[in-house]
């Protein structure tokens, strides 16, 4: 079975050129982002949560310079 870590998921969307695939891509490292954040919900990890916050940013920001390029 493929590595489907938010990690993995994040780094297949930033090598992703093609914009229906970076789509996908940046759901899926979304969805598996947000499901990192529930499991970490009664965690005092906060650099984690920090860092998954970061990634989702940057995903956003990635998508949204996709549309104007």
């Amino acid at each position: 079975m493929p590595d489907q870590t938010w990690q993995t998921l994040y780094r297949q969307a930033l090598a992703e050129s093609d914009p229906d695939t970076l789509k996908r891509c940046i759901e899926a490292a979304r969805r598996a982002i947000r499901i990192r954040l529930d499991e970490l919900e009664d965690s005092r990890d906060t650099r984690e949560r920090q860092q998954l916050n970061n990634t989702l940013y940057a995903l956003q920001t990635l998508l949204t310079r996709k549309r104007v390029a």
